[in-house]
């Protein structure tokens, strides 16, 4: 049921790993507002995102944007099941604009990973059936506005996007699918992980996410996608934050479901909050890597933070990750929840309404 007791909501779905974000909140015009971001697998939309916009158009509302973050198939995927979904006639009036990068070229990749295949259907589908072209979206992008929530981006730089666009325009290209369980850290103890030298993820369709920070009144938070850990310091330091004046969040979503590439300790100590939202499951590519919580629960430890890790799926692989460290507990000071996380977790509703709409 769409929420309408507080101002704003965040809602995190479980989509196997995957990211599927949907943004509620009453707007500065009194009405109710949705934002999407990506969706996860094609296979998650009737389990996500389908209820969700049926829901939408049966209050008589609209998704104002829906964001796709870049073209891996656990972002985009769900986008594709929109598409094909016959029930949802009048799609224009549905969703009413689609912020994605794309590219002209009509080239074709074939890969499990990306799915520029994927992209292609998505641009059409855009270019037949909206009037406004859309705009690269980039760091020189201006801030997104709508009535009262403003996302600026944080990535991808001008460079990043272009390097992904170009892969639009290679005959033909193959990416590695995802890890085997062999690659996996899980099994390794804190002590193993917790000195281990950072080194940034540099997958270029990964460097070309579409992450932002949202704003609404007093509530800030970063919704990072797969994106760069030095692109998002970089734009947070030209918005005047660091090391010593960090930016205060709400909560901050771990790049690349918890990816040990893509969360820094220069980032990190760009931000202050005690919340953090994975949405990797444990399973699909072994996300999040432990060498990354461990990052975090350092961070924590020496910032005398409370950690609160919140994951937005419920595996044993989840649950079992720090089954090997005996005094985990004792050393340092953290939480979790295992649950799709939405409005029934206050966490993630923010500025209870009082008066009568």
């Amino acid at each position: 049921m769409l929420q309408k007791t507080h101002k704003i909501s965040f809602h995190f779905y479980d989509t196997g790993g995957g990211d599927a974000i949907h943004i509620r909140f009453l707007g500065e015009d009194s009405n109710w507002h949705n934002i999407l971001i990506d969706g996860g697998y094609a296979r998650e939309y009737k389990n996500a995102f389908a209820p969700l916009i049926k829901e939408i158009l049966a209050a008589d509302e609209v998704v104002d944007h829906w964001i796709i973050s870049h073209i891996d198939r656990d972002h985009i995927g769900a986008v594709l099941g929109f598409l094909q979904d016959k029930t949802i006639k009048d799609k224009p009036n549905a969703v009413k604009r689609f912020i994605f990068n794309s590219t002209t070229e009509p080239i074709q990749i074939p890969s499990e990973k990306i799915s520029v295949r994927d992209g292609i259907t998505l641009r059409e589908y855009i270019k037949k059936s909206y009037i406004q072209s859309e705009p690269s979206i980039n760091t020189k992008t201006k801030s997104i506005q709508v009535q009262g929530l403003q996302s600026t981006i944080l990535s991808p730089t001008p460079e990043k996007q272009k390097k992904a666009e170009d892969l639009w325009t290679e005959e033909e290209r193959t990416m590695k699918v995802g890890r085997k369980a062999s690659q996996s850290d899980h099994a390794k103890t804190i002590a193993e992980l917790k000195d281990l030298p950072f080194h940034q993820d540099k997958d270029e369709v990964n460097g070309s996410s579409i992450a932002i920070l949202a704003e609404f009144g007093d509530i800030k938070a970063l919704l990072l996608a797969d994106s760069h850990p030095s692109d998002i310091e970089d734009s947070l330091s030209a918005l005047r934050y660091s090391s010593t004046n960090p930016i205060p969040l709400s909560f901050m979503q771990l790049s690349h479901h918890g990816s040990k590439a893509n969360t820094s300790i220069e980032l990190l100590e760009m931000v202050k909050t005690e919340n953090f939202v994975v949405t990797g499951n444990g399973i699909h590519n072994r996300h999040p890597d432990k060498e990354a919580l461990v990052r975090l629960l350092e961070h924590g430890k020496k910032n005398e933070i409370k950690i609160k890790i919140h994951y937005s799926c419920d595996t044993n692989e989840l649950r079992d990750l720090f089954k090997i460290d005996a005094e985990v507990e004792s050393c340092y000071k953290f939480e979790t929840t295992y649950k799709e996380i939405g409005p029934e977790n206050e966490l993630f509703l923010f500025e209870e309404i009082t008066d009568n709409i």
